[in-house]
């Protein structure tokens, strides 16, 4: 067991320098532990971190481990039953892309609004790239892109009425579901879609979110959109 007289925390586990300010730590045994205590009062202690790290580093290893062999299964059947059609990319792409992202979502300390956002956009561009794949047919920008601008609404909303408090750093992600709104919505009037119903809607959600976090937000949504677009 370690302190940290910088920050005032016990680290439990066996690392040397202080996880939260990196400088050399002090080793404290029980009586050490007692006269930090009588001179500091009772020190917060830090946990176990590396149990979490091992933790973390296993699963991520299994689920790897599981996507190889289900790509590998999938490769076996594709050459089998359908060797014209090599589908088996497609399954490996979007294993490799749900990988990709559980590491990001585990690794990197960006906030909720922005990895949603990234992990909207990116599934858009990987279900547009399975579309010109499989022939160009249209499904993407007909059914599954205008899916995900409703779903992306309704995890907008959720964040916002989960966390009510700060509701205005979800603006951004909003402002991105009405742009991209907009877009579905011009992809019909120019006849590139066919399927009136789901552009309605998209431009219809987006559209009342909008409106109601300009009514409701005032001032803090005029804040946040000089702090965040200078305008």
């Amino acid at each position: 067991m370690n302190y940290c007289s910088n920050c005032k925390v016990m680290v439990l586990d066996e690392r040397n320098s202080c996880p939260l300010c990196h400088k050399m730590m002090e080793e404290a045994d029980a009586q050490r532990a007692k006269e930090i205590a009588s001179q500091y009062g009772l020190a917060a202690q830090y946990p176990n971190v590396r149990n979490r790290e091992r933790q973390i580093r296993f699963f991520m290893s299994l689920m790897l481990f599981c996507f190889l062999l289900c790509e590998a299964a999938a490769i076996v059947i594709n050459v089998i039953f359908t060797p014209m059609l090599y589908w088996s990319v497609i399954v490996g792409i979007a294993l490799l892309y749900t990988y990709l992202f559980v590491v990001y979502w585990i690794r990197h300390d960006a906030g909720a609004a922005f990895k949603v956002g990234l992990q909207i956009f990116s599934t858009m561009a990987l279900l547009f790239l399975i579309d010109h794949m499989t022939g160009n047919r249209g499904w993407a920008v007909e059914w599954a892109i205008p899916g995900l601008i409703l779903l992306g609404d309704g995890m907008v909303f959720f964040f916002m009425m989960l966390n009510r408090q700060n509701w205005y750093s979800y603006l951004a992600l909003l402002l991105m579901m009405a742009a991209s709104s907009v877009v579905i919505i011009l992809l019909y009037l120019t006849h590139h879609i066919h399927n009136l119903i789901l552009p309605v809607l998209c431009i219809l959600v987006s559209g009342v979110y909008l409106a109601a976090t300009i009514l409701f937000g005032d001032r803090q949504f005029k804040r946040e959109l000089k702090r965040r677009f200078h305008v």
